[in-house]
């Protein structure tokens, strides 16, 4: 009996070292919204804030799928997106912010959006912010998007008084259209010297954890900086007000905060198997407990 219960044991420690990598919550500090589309969080066409008070807005005939942790929603490509609100620094594109999600396709016949805004005087075709998957842009056409498989393009403009516009595009290699779940986000803040921080901003672009895009500053005078007004749309480009670029797949755990999560931190919300959720911790003290009662 005492050699069993020393198997049980081990059994049940081993247990808890596995869970413990995926039972770590994600970071909370400067979450702003966050999306889960688990099914009970979805009423009609309004998917639930379950951090803040930023409600959703299903566009489309999209379904409630398995996701990565729970449900996710899966849109179809052709009309489907879900319409969220111009939330904090991230909406505006005004002060640091982090945009994060997971999402799953395997379409790549042509570039489609994780999400972008354009709006003037950034509505040229190599303007506005956001991250295309898919895609590239051609310098020799004026910017013109173009379809590229398998790789990861994000944009960040900043609209300026006088109907001016001045931004960077970005592009890197990577498999992303394999059906397999990937974890991606867009992060952007002041350089760390000062000095260099009037007008400034550092964006980088994380895919499973590894820094894809990043390092390079975008600057310029921080003279009549216009924000954002637009909602943001997931899974499409908000052109002006006019839906296009559908993506084609599954979407969950999206969340936006108003800092820039280091890479620690993504590293963690990356890890996290549970969300804001303590579940598994609480099924795994329910079965040491059991295993305690029958000695």
């Amino acid at each position: 009996m005492k050699r069993l219960m020393l198997r049980l044991t081990f059994t049940v420690l081993g247990i808890m070292l596995t869970v413990n990598a995926s039972a770590k919550t994600i970071v909370t500090d400067g979450l702003v919204s966050y999306w889960t589309f688990d099914r009970n969080t979805i009423n009609g066409r309004t998917v639930a804030d379950v951090w803040g008070e930023n409600d959703a807005t299903i566009v489309g005939n999209p379904t409630i799928t398995s996701g990565y942790l729970k449900h996710g929603i899966k849109l179809d490509g052709v009309g489907d997106y879900v319409s969220l609100p111009n939330v904090g620094n991230f909406g505006s594109q005004i002060g640091p912010y982090t945009f994060e999600a997971w999402f799953k396709t395997s379409y790549k016949e042509s570039w489609s959006a994780i999400f972008k805004v354009t709006e003037l005087p950034c509505d040229r075709n190599n303007a506005g912010h956001g991250i295309l998957i898919n895609a590239t842009w051609n310098i020799r056409i004026n910017g013109v998007i173009e379809t590229e498989k398998d790789a990861i393009m994000t944009q960040i403009s900043i609209k300026k008084g006088g109907n001016r516009c001045f931004g960077s595009s970005s592009v890197r290699e990577k498999a992303i259209s394999d059906g397999e779940w990937h974890h991606i986000v867009w992060t952007s803040r002041p350089p760390d010297k000062v000095e260099l921080g009037k007008g400034c901003v550092l964006p980088r672009a994380y895919f499973d954890m590894e820094l894809v895009i990043g390092g390079g500053l975008v600057c310029t005078s921080s003279n009549n900086i216009r924000p954002y007004t637009e909602p943001i749309y997931l899974g499409a480009v908000n052109d002006l007000g006019k839906a296009l670029g559908f993506f084609q797949g599954v979407f969950d755990e999206v969340r936006i905060y108003d800092r820039a999560l280091t890479e620690e931190e993504v590293i963690r919300n990356y890890q996290s198997g549970i969300g804001l959720s303590v579940e598994p911790i609480q099924k795994l003290s329910t079965v040491w407990g059991a295993l305690k009662t029958k000695r």
